[in-house]
Protein backbone atom coordinates (compact mmCIF):
# COMPACT_ATOMS: atom_id res chain seq x y z
CA UNK A 1 0.00 0.00 0.00
CA UNK A 2 1.34 3.43 -0.99
CA UNK A 3 1.13 6.77 0.83
CA UNK A 4 1.98 10.31 -0.31
CA UNK A 5 2.64 13.15 2.13
CA UNK A 6 1.47 16.38 0.48
CA UNK A 7 3.22 19.62 1.40
CA UNK A 8 2.39 22.89 -0.39
CA UNK A 9 5.27 25.37 0.00
CA UNK A 10 4.14 28.99 0.00
CA UNK A 11 6.14 32.25 0.15
CA UNK A 12 8.41 32.34 3.18
CA UNK A 13 8.26 28.59 3.76
CA UNK A 14 11.14 27.50 1.56
CA UNK A 15 13.48 26.70 4.44
CA UNK A 16 10.84 24.80 6.38
CA UNK A 17 10.50 21.95 3.89
CA UNK A 18 13.92 20.47 4.59
CA UNK A 19 14.33 21.72 8.14
CA UNK A 20 10.87 21.02 9.57
CA UNK A 21 8.34 18.94 7.66
CA UNK A 22 10.88 17.08 5.54
CA UNK A 23 13.13 16.27 8.49
CA UNK A 24 10.22 15.02 10.58
CA UNK A 25 9.02 12.85 7.70
CA UNK A 26 12.44 11.23 7.44
CA UNK A 27 12.35 10.42 11.17
CA UNK A 28 8.83 8.98 10.90
CA UNK A 29 9.72 6.72 7.95
CA UNK A 30 12.80 5.47 9.77
CA UNK A 31 10.75 4.78 12.90
CA UNK A 32 8.18 2.68 11.08
CA UNK A 33 6.26 2.57 7.79
CA UNK A 34 3.11 1.20 9.36
CA UNK A 35 0.85 -0.39 6.72
CA UNK A 36 2.72 1.25 3.82
CA UNK A 37 5.35 -0.28 1.53
CA UNK A 38 6.11 3.10 -0.03
CA UNK A 39 5.86 6.65 1.33
CA UNK A 40 6.66 9.59 -0.97
CA UNK A 41 6.87 13.30 -0.21
CA UNK A 42 5.02 15.49 -2.71
CA UNK A 43 6.59 18.91 -2.22
CA UNK A 44 4.40 21.32 -4.19
CA UNK A 45 6.24 24.56 -4.87
CA UNK A 46 4.36 27.86 -4.65
CA UNK A 47 7.13 30.04 -3.27
CA UNK A 48 6.23 32.83 -5.71
CA UNK A 49 2.57 32.75 -4.66
CA UNK A 50 1.38 32.08 -8.21
CA UNK A 51 -0.89 29.11 -7.50
CA UNK A 52 -2.31 29.13 -3.97
CA UNK A 53 -2.20 26.22 -1.53
CA UNK A 54 -5.56 24.82 -2.69
CA UNK A 55 -4.40 24.50 -6.29
CA UNK A 56 -1.14 22.94 -5.15
CA UNK A 57 -2.97 20.39 -2.97
CA UNK A 58 -5.35 19.59 -5.81
CA UNK A 59 -2.43 19.16 -8.22
CA UNK A 60 -0.76 16.78 -5.78
CA UNK A 61 -3.96 14.74 -5.45
CA UNK A 62 -4.14 14.35 -9.24
CA UNK A 63 -0.51 13.27 -9.27
CA UNK A 64 -1.12 10.78 -6.47
CA UNK A 65 -4.14 9.29 -8.24
CA UNK A 66 -2.10 8.82 -11.39
CA UNK A 67 0.67 7.11 -9.42
CA UNK A 68 -1.73 4.65 -7.76
CA UNK A 69 -1.27 6.12 -4.27
CA UNK A 70 -3.78 4.64 -1.83
CA UNK A 71 -3.63 7.20 1.01
CA UNK A 72 -2.38 10.75 1.39
CA UNK A 73 -1.42 12.77 4.44
CA UNK A 74 -1.51 16.59 4.42
CA UNK A 75 1.50 18.16 6.12
CA UNK A 76 2.15 21.88 5.90
CA UNK A 77 5.76 22.96 5.42
CA UNK A 78 6.10 24.42 8.92
CA UNK A 79 4.53 21.46 10.74
CA UNK A 80 5.99 18.17 11.97
CA UNK A 81 4.64 14.68 11.49
CA UNK A 82 5.12 12.59 14.65
CA UNK A 83 7.68 9.74 14.61
CA UNK A 84 5.08 7.01 15.11
CA UNK A 85 2.36 8.51 12.86
CA UNK A 86 2.40 5.74 10.26
CA UNK A 87 2.46 2.92 12.80
CA UNK A 88 -0.37 4.47 14.82
CA UNK A 89 -2.43 5.03 11.68
CA UNK A 90 -1.88 1.40 10.72
CA UNK A 91 -3.36 0.25 14.03
CA UNK A 92 -6.39 2.52 13.61
CA UNK A 93 -7.15 1.37 10.08
CA UNK A 94 -6.59 -2.29 10.99
CA UNK A 95 -9.26 -1.96 13.69
CA UNK A 96 -11.61 0.10 11.48
CA UNK A 97 -10.90 -0.83 7.85
CA UNK A 98 -14.04 0.90 6.57
CA UNK A 99 -12.71 4.37 7.40
CA UNK A 100 -12.00 6.73 4.51
CA UNK A 101 -10.28 9.46 6.52
CA UNK A 102 -8.72 9.65 9.98
CA UNK A 103 -7.81 12.69 12.06
CA UNK A 104 -5.92 12.75 15.34
CA UNK A 105 -5.78 15.13 18.27
CA UNK A 106 -4.92 18.78 17.74
CA UNK A 107 -1.45 19.27 19.19
CA UNK A 108 0.38 22.59 18.90
CA UNK A 109 3.74 24.18 19.68
CA UNK A 110 5.32 27.61 19.40
CA UNK A 111 8.90 26.83 20.36
CA UNK A 112 9.35 23.15 19.38
CA UNK A 113 9.81 22.27 23.05
CA UNK A 114 6.45 22.54 24.76
CA UNK A 115 3.69 20.57 23.04
CA UNK A 116 0.10 21.38 23.99
CA UNK A 117 -3.00 19.32 23.36
CA UNK A 118 -5.78 21.80 22.63
CA UNK A 119 -7.99 21.97 25.70
CA UNK A 120 -11.66 20.97 25.48
CA UNK A 121 -11.26 19.27 22.11
CA UNK A 122 -13.12 15.98 21.65
CA UNK A 123 -10.89 12.92 21.82
CA UNK A 124 -12.99 11.11 19.24
CA UNK A 125 -15.51 12.00 16.55
CA UNK A 126 -17.48 9.36 14.68
CA UNK A 127 -20.16 11.11 12.64
CA UNK A 128 -20.83 14.39 10.88
CA UNK A 129 -23.26 15.27 13.67
CA UNK A 130 -20.45 14.78 16.17
CA UNK A 131 -18.25 17.09 14.13
CA UNK A 132 -20.87 19.85 13.89
CA UNK A 133 -21.45 19.82 17.65
CA UNK A 134 -18.00 21.35 18.29
CA UNK A 135 -16.51 24.74 17.38
CA UNK A 136 -14.21 24.18 14.39
CA UNK A 137 -11.06 25.27 16.22
CA UNK A 138 -11.67 22.40 18.67
CA UNK A 139 -12.48 19.70 16.16
CA UNK A 140 -10.05 19.18 13.25
CA UNK A 141 -6.79 20.39 11.77
CA UNK A 142 -5.12 19.83 8.41
CA UNK A 143 -2.89 16.84 9.32
CA UNK A 144 -4.95 13.74 8.49
CA UNK A 145 -4.82 10.50 6.54
CA UNK A 146 -7.39 10.16 3.75
CA UNK A 147 -7.96 7.78 0.88
CA UNK A 148 -6.61 9.48 -2.22
CA UNK A 149 -9.72 8.94 -4.31
CA UNK A 150 -11.95 10.46 -1.62
CA UNK A 151 -9.79 13.56 -1.16
CA UNK A 152 -9.51 14.05 -4.93
CA UNK A 153 -13.28 13.74 -5.39
CA UNK A 154 -13.85 16.55 -2.89
CA UNK A 155 -10.78 18.73 -3.44
CA UNK A 156 -9.95 22.20 -2.11
CA UNK A 157 -11.65 25.38 -3.31
CA UNK A 158 -8.97 27.50 -5.07
CA UNK A 159 -11.17 30.61 -4.90
CA UNK A 160 -10.98 30.76 -1.12
CA UNK A 161 -8.12 32.53 0.67
CA UNK A 162 -9.25 31.30 4.09
CA UNK A 163 -11.48 28.51 5.36
CA UNK A 164 -11.00 26.21 2.38
CA UNK A 165 -9.82 23.55 4.82
CA UNK A 166 -13.20 23.31 6.54
CA UNK A 167 -15.13 23.48 3.28
CA UNK A 168 -13.18 20.36 2.33
CA UNK A 169 -13.65 18.75 5.79
CA UNK A 170 -17.41 19.34 5.86
CA UNK A 171 -17.81 17.86 2.37
CA UNK A 172 -15.60 14.89 3.21
CA UNK A 173 -17.54 14.11 6.41
CA UNK A 174 -20.80 14.44 4.51
CA UNK A 175 -19.82 12.04 1.72
CA UNK A 176 -17.46 9.52 3.32
CA UNK A 177 -16.74 7.55 6.50
CA UNK A 178 -14.54 9.81 8.60
CA UNK A 179 -13.37 9.72 12.20
CA UNK A 180 -11.16 11.44 14.74
CA UNK A 181 -9.21 9.24 17.13
CA UNK A 182 -7.20 9.92 20.33
CA UNK A 183 -3.84 9.70 18.59
CA UNK A 184 -1.30 12.35 17.60
CA UNK A 185 -0.30 12.29 13.93
CA UNK A 186 1.39 15.67 13.70
CA UNK A 187 2.39 18.83 15.57
CA UNK A 188 1.03 22.15 14.34
CA UNK A 189 3.74 24.82 14.67
CA UNK A 190 1.96 28.13 15.30
CA UNK A 191 3.07 31.65 14.42
CA UNK A 192 4.86 30.89 11.13
CA UNK A 193 2.15 31.21 8.51
CA UNK A 194 2.99 31.57 4.86
CA UNK A 195 2.79 35.03 3.30
CA UNK A 196 2.07 36.14 -0.24
CA UNK A 197 -0.92 37.40 -2.28
CA UNK A 198 -3.22 34.59 -1.10
CA UNK A 199 -2.26 34.93 2.57
CA UNK A 200 -4.98 35.39 5.19
CA UNK A 201 -5.16 36.26 8.88
CA UNK A 202 -6.45 34.12 11.70
CA UNK A 203 -9.50 36.37 11.88
CA UNK A 204 -10.18 35.80 8.15
CA UNK A 205 -10.10 32.07 8.81
CA UNK A 206 -12.37 32.34 11.84
CA UNK A 207 -15.00 34.40 10.00
CA UNK A 208 -15.04 32.07 7.00
CA UNK A 209 -15.17 28.87 9.01
CA UNK A 210 -17.85 30.14 11.40
CA UNK A 211 -20.04 31.15 8.45
CA UNK A 212 -19.62 27.68 6.98
CA UNK A 213 -20.39 26.04 10.31
CA UNK A 214 -23.60 28.07 10.59
CA UNK A 215 -24.63 27.03 7.07
CA UNK A 216 -24.01 23.36 7.86
CA UNK A 217 -26.07 23.62 11.05
CA UNK A 218 -29.09 25.09 9.24
CA UNK A 219 -29.74 21.84 7.43
CA UNK A 220 -29.06 19.59 10.42
CA UNK A 221 -30.45 18.69 13.84
CA UNK A 222 -27.42 19.10 16.05
CA UNK A 223 -27.46 19.12 19.85
CA UNK A 224 -24.65 20.14 22.17
CA UNK A 225 -24.04 18.97 25.71
CA UNK A 226 -24.13 21.41 28.61
CA UNK A 227 -21.93 20.22 31.47
CA UNK A 228 -21.83 20.86 35.19
CA UNK A 229 -18.72 21.74 37.22
CA UNK A 230 -17.77 18.06 37.45
CA UNK A 231 -17.97 17.65 33.68
CA UNK A 232 -21.16 15.57 33.68
CA UNK A 233 -23.80 16.28 31.06
CA UNK A 234 -26.74 18.08 32.64
CA UNK A 235 -28.66 19.15 29.53
CA UNK A 236 -28.65 19.07 25.72
CA UNK A 237 -29.55 22.06 23.55
CA UNK A 238 -30.29 22.41 19.84
CA UNK A 239 -27.60 24.33 17.96
CA UNK A 240 -28.71 26.31 14.91
CA UNK A 241 -26.52 29.43 15.06
CA UNK A 242 -23.21 29.25 16.94
CA UNK A 243 -22.79 33.05 16.86
CA UNK A 244 -26.12 33.73 18.54
CA UNK A 245 -25.48 35.23 21.99
CA UNK A 246 -27.30 32.43 23.83
CA UNK A 247 -26.29 29.56 21.58
CA UNK A 248 -22.62 30.54 21.69
CA UNK A 249 -22.74 29.77 25.41
CA UNK A 250 -24.38 26.43 24.64
CA UNK A 251 -21.67 25.66 22.07
CA UNK A 252 -19.15 26.20 24.87
CA UNK A 253 -21.01 23.75 27.11
CA UNK A 254 -22.67 26.28 29.43
CA UNK A 255 -26.12 27.63 30.26
CA UNK A 256 -26.61 31.27 29.31
CA UNK A 257 -26.82 33.58 32.36
CA UNK A 258 -25.69 30.79 34.67
CA UNK A 259 -24.77 33.28 37.41
CA UNK A 260 -28.21 34.87 37.41
CA UNK A 261 -29.88 31.47 37.46
CA UNK A 262 -27.94 30.64 40.62
CA UNK A 263 -29.12 33.93 42.16
CA UNK A 264 -32.67 32.81 41.45
CA UNK A 265 -32.12 29.44 43.10
CA UNK A 266 -31.22 31.22 46.34
CA UNK A 267 -34.29 33.45 46.22
CA UNK A 268 -36.98 30.84 45.57
CA UNK A 269 -38.57 29.47 48.72
CA UNK A 270 -40.87 26.87 47.16
CA UNK A 271 -39.59 23.30 46.72
CA UNK A 272 -41.89 22.82 43.71
CA UNK A 273 -42.32 26.26 42.16
CA UNK A 274 -44.82 27.18 39.48
CA UNK A 275 -42.92 29.31 36.98
CA UNK A 276 -44.01 31.79 34.30
CA UNK A 277 -41.30 32.53 31.72
CA UNK A 278 -42.20 35.56 29.58
CA UNK A 279 -39.85 35.63 26.60
CA UNK A 280 -38.89 31.97 26.82
CA UNK A 281 -36.92 32.23 23.55
CA UNK A 282 -35.24 28.86 22.76
CA UNK A 283 -35.60 27.51 26.30
CA UNK A 284 -32.28 28.15 28.04
CA UNK A 285 -34.03 29.11 31.29
CA UNK A 286 -36.93 26.70 30.81
CA UNK A 287 -34.56 23.73 30.55
CA UNK A 288 -32.53 24.95 33.54
CA UNK A 289 -35.72 25.20 35.63
CA UNK A 290 -36.71 21.67 34.63
CA UNK A 291 -33.27 20.29 35.48
CA UNK A 292 -32.61 22.19 38.72
CA UNK A 293 -35.80 23.40 40.43
CA UNK A 294 -38.14 20.38 40.47
CA UNK A 295 -40.95 22.64 39.25
CA UNK A 296 -44.64 21.93 39.66
CA UNK A 297 -45.33 23.61 36.31
CA UNK A 298 -43.50 25.82 33.81
CA UNK A 299 -45.53 28.22 31.67
CA UNK A 300 -43.38 29.41 28.74
CA UNK A 301 -44.70 32.51 26.97
CA UNK A 302 -43.03 33.00 23.58
CA UNK A 303 -44.50 34.51 20.39
CA UNK A 304 -41.63 34.12 17.90
CA UNK A 305 -42.18 31.09 15.59
CA UNK A 306 -38.44 30.68 14.94
CA UNK A 307 -37.67 30.53 18.65
CA UNK A 308 -40.71 28.33 19.37
CA UNK A 309 -39.50 25.59 17.03
CA UNK A 310 -36.15 25.37 18.85
CA UNK A 311 -37.87 25.68 22.25
CA UNK A 312 -40.00 22.63 21.49
CA UNK A 313 -36.91 20.67 20.44
CA UNK A 314 -35.13 21.58 23.66
CA UNK A 315 -38.11 20.63 25.81
CA UNK A 316 -38.37 17.23 24.17
CA UNK A 317 -34.68 16.31 24.07
CA UNK A 318 -34.31 17.16 27.78
CA UNK A 319 -37.31 15.10 28.87
CA UNK A 320 -39.07 17.97 30.66
CA UNK A 321 -42.33 17.88 28.71
CA UNK A 322 -44.19 16.75 31.82
CA UNK A 323 -43.50 20.10 33.48
CA UNK A 324 -44.67 22.24 30.57
CA UNK A 325 -48.03 24.03 30.25
CA UNK A 326 -48.23 25.41 26.71
CA UNK A 327 -51.05 27.92 27.14
CA UNK A 328 -48.66 30.84 26.52
CA UNK A 329 -46.65 29.33 23.68
CA UNK A 330 -47.43 31.23 20.50
CA UNK A 331 -48.52 34.35 22.39
CA UNK A 332 -46.83 37.49 23.56
CA UNK A 333 -47.54 38.96 26.98
CA UNK A 334 -48.76 42.54 27.29
CA UNK A 335 -51.38 44.79 28.84
CA UNK A 336 -54.14 42.88 27.08
CA UNK A 337 -55.22 41.68 23.66
CA UNK A 338 -53.32 43.12 20.70
CA UNK A 339 -51.72 42.29 17.39
CA UNK A 340 -48.04 42.66 16.66
CA UNK A 341 -45.29 41.52 14.33
CA UNK A 342 -41.82 40.37 15.36
CA UNK A 343 -38.70 42.29 14.43
CA UNK A 344 -35.15 40.98 14.79
CA UNK A 345 -32.42 43.54 14.13
CA UNK A 346 -29.47 41.26 14.94
CA UNK A 347 -29.39 37.78 13.43
CA UNK A 348 -26.95 36.74 16.16
CA UNK A 349 -29.28 37.73 18.99
CA UNK A 350 -32.58 35.93 18.51
CA UNK A 351 -33.44 36.69 22.14
CA UNK A 352 -33.52 40.42 21.31
CA UNK A 353 -36.47 39.96 18.94
CA UNK A 354 -39.10 42.51 19.88
CA UNK A 355 -42.77 43.12 19.08
CA UNK A 356 -44.00 46.00 16.94
CA UNK A 357 -47.70 46.90 17.09
CA UNK A 358 -49.33 46.07 13.78
CA UNK A 359 -53.05 45.51 13.27
CA UNK A 360 -52.19 43.12 10.43
CA UNK A 361 -49.44 41.35 12.38
CA UNK A 362 -49.47 37.62 12.98
CA UNK A 363 -48.60 37.75 16.68
CA UNK A 364 -51.27 38.06 19.35
CA UNK A 365 -50.70 39.29 22.88
CA UNK A 366 -52.63 38.41 26.03
CA UNK A 367 -52.30 39.65 29.57
CA UNK A 368 -50.81 37.23 32.07
CA UNK A 369 -53.95 37.69 34.14
CA UNK A 370 -55.95 36.24 31.22
CA UNK A 371 -53.43 33.53 30.34
CA UNK A 372 -52.89 32.31 33.89
CA UNK A 373 -56.40 32.56 35.30
CA UNK A 374 -56.40 31.12 38.82
CA UNK A 375 -53.22 29.03 38.36
CA UNK A 376 -50.74 29.49 41.22
CA UNK A 377 -47.50 31.32 40.40
CA UNK A 378 -44.34 31.35 42.54
CA UNK A 379 -41.98 33.05 40.12
CA UNK A 380 -42.23 35.26 37.03
CA UNK A 381 -39.32 35.90 34.67
CA UNK A 382 -39.88 38.79 32.23
CA UNK A 383 -37.64 39.40 29.21
CA UNK A 384 -39.89 41.45 26.95
CA UNK A 385 -37.43 43.73 25.13
CA UNK A 386 -38.79 47.07 26.32
CA UNK A 387 -42.37 45.93 27.03
CA UNK A 388 -41.67 45.09 30.68
CA UNK A 389 -44.18 47.61 32.05
CA UNK A 390 -46.88 46.33 29.67
CA UNK A 391 -46.28 42.80 30.95
CA UNK A 392 -46.32 43.91 34.61
CA UNK A 393 -49.53 45.87 34.11
CA UNK A 394 -51.18 42.86 32.48
CA UNK A 395 -50.03 40.66 35.38
CA UNK A 396 -51.30 42.94 38.19
CA UNK A 397 -53.90 40.42 39.36
CA UNK A 398 -51.49 37.46 39.31
CA UNK A 399 -48.89 39.46 41.22
CA UNK A 400 -51.32 40.77 43.85
CA UNK A 401 -52.79 37.31 44.44
CA UNK A 402 -49.62 35.18 44.41
CA UNK A 403 -46.84 37.61 45.44
CA UNK A 404 -44.26 35.78 43.29
CA UNK A 405 -40.54 36.38 43.07
CA UNK A 406 -39.96 38.51 39.96
CA UNK A 407 -36.91 38.59 37.69
CA UNK A 408 -37.31 41.30 35.07
CA UNK A 409 -35.05 42.68 32.37
CA UNK A 410 -35.44 46.47 32.39
CA UNK A 411 -34.23 48.90 29.75
CA UNK A 412 -31.80 51.46 31.16
CA UNK A 413 -34.25 54.29 30.54
CA UNK A 414 -36.88 52.41 32.59
CA UNK A 415 -34.67 51.72 35.62
CA UNK A 416 -36.04 54.43 37.89
CA UNK A 417 -39.59 53.75 36.77
CA UNK A 418 -39.26 50.15 37.93
CA UNK A 419 -37.06 50.59 41.00
CA UNK A 420 -38.77 53.65 42.47
CA UNK A 421 -42.29 53.70 41.06
CA UNK A 422 -43.45 50.18 40.22
CA UNK A 423 -41.82 48.50 43.22
CA UNK A 424 -43.27 51.09 45.62
CA UNK A 425 -46.76 50.79 44.20
CA UNK A 426 -46.70 46.97 44.06
CA UNK A 427 -45.11 46.50 47.49
CA UNK A 428 -41.87 44.94 46.21
CA UNK A 429 -38.20 45.49 46.97
CA UNK A 430 -35.13 44.83 44.83
CA UNK A 431 -32.78 42.28 46.40
CA UNK A 432 -30.27 41.71 43.59
CA UNK A 433 -29.41 42.76 40.06
CA UNK A 434 -27.26 41.89 37.06
CA UNK A 435 -26.18 44.84 34.88
CA UNK A 436 -25.71 44.71 31.11
CA UNK A 437 -24.80 47.41 28.59
CA UNK A 438 -28.33 48.51 27.67
CA UNK A 439 -30.40 46.74 30.32
CA UNK A 440 -30.33 45.62 33.92
CA UNK A 441 -31.90 42.48 35.36
CA UNK A 442 -33.66 43.13 38.68
CA UNK A 443 -34.63 40.46 41.18
CA UNK A 444 -37.54 41.66 43.30
CA UNK A 445 -39.47 40.06 46.17
CA UNK A 446 -42.55 41.17 48.11
CA UNK A 447 -41.97 43.46 51.08
CA UNK A 448 -42.69 41.68 54.34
Amino acid sequence: MKCAVITPVGPGHEAHVAGVSGASLGVAKAYGMGPFTEIDHYVMDDTKGEHGRSNRRNDALKQALGAGVDWVFFLDADDRITPNAFEVFGKVIAAEPDLDAVWGLICTTRDDRDMDLREEQPASLDTRDDLLAYPPYLSLNIGHFVRTACAAAVGFDPEMNAGEDFKYYFALWREYRCAKRPEIFYINRQGEHSSGPRGATGRDWSVSVTDQWRDELRGSRIYVDLRDAAGATEARMRLTNPTDIIQSEHASGRFFEAGSLEKLRRLLKSDNPSIVEVGANIGNHVVWYGKHLNPARIYPVEPNPEALAILEDNIQVNGIDGYIDRRGMGYGAGRGNGRFRTQTENADNLGATFLVQDDEGGIETRSLDELMGDAPVDFIKIDAEGMEFDVLEGAAGVIERNRPVIWVEVKRENMLGFAQTWCKQAGYRIVDSTPYINTIDYFAVPKE
